[in-house]
């Protein structure tokens, strides 16, 4: 199965914000980012996920669009809350410089493992996207009962989502120290195809 990720498109957030689940307004208008998208994309797909938050739900909807989809709300969309971005919990919608460095520093030094002040570590994160992906590869609950469902293979399957569920699962892919997760970029827009098995 070829698996699309997606991150949604730049928001309004200043520079320097620590955001996960805090939601900003696009910056540009979401027809821009589904236009460039779009290109890397199949002509056709078997099913569509996406991530719960607005930005993210906003280029699903442009994009089922594109694929002559008629969605009207944001409420047709199938969502998989395993999708969402980091909780920085106490530090979400902070900007960075704003939040203690006696906070931060220790964070920093081992961000895959400790966790924000009420909010997740990184290790939540990659549990949440590697039982998302088991779900969907070749014997996975989710992809058994779609196959079942549709009587037929699953072979696309795009998803709009996060850079860090993105970086997550390219780590496991890839095999790709956590440590180093930040490492590559994953731009606004971007797509990133996997082969899951």
């Amino acid at each position: 199965m070829d698996l699309y990720l997606i991150r949604h498109p730049e928001t309004i957030a200043p520079k320097g914000t620590c955001y996960g689940r805090t939601d900003y307004p696009l910056k540009y208008p979401v027809e821009d980012t589904a236009d460039s998208t779009f290109a890397y994309l199949p002509p056709s797909f078997d099913h569509f996920l996406s991530s719960p938050a607005p930005r993210a739900l906003k280029l699903s909807s442009a994009l089922l669009s594109k694929y002559n989809f008629s969605l009207t709300n944001h409420d047709s969309i199938s969502t998989d809350e395993r999708l969402w971005e980091m909780n920085f919990g106490d530090w979400d919608g902070k900007l960075w410089e704003e939040i203690p460095r006696k906070e931060t520093i220790p964070w920093m030094k081992d961000f895959v493992n400790a966790k924000t002040p009420g909010g997740e570590a990184f290790t939540d994160l990659i549990y949440r996207m590697n039982s998302f992906i088991d779900d969907w590869k070749f014997g996975g609950n989710l992809r058994t009962k779609w196959e079942k469902t549709n009587s037929k293979s699953l072979n696309s399957l795009i998803v709009v989502c996060h850079s860090g569920p993105i970086r997550a699962a390219l780590c496991k892919q890839y095999g790709t120290p956590y440590e180093e997760a930040f490492k590559s970029p994953v731009e606004f827009g971007s797509v990133h195809k996997l082969e899951i098995n």
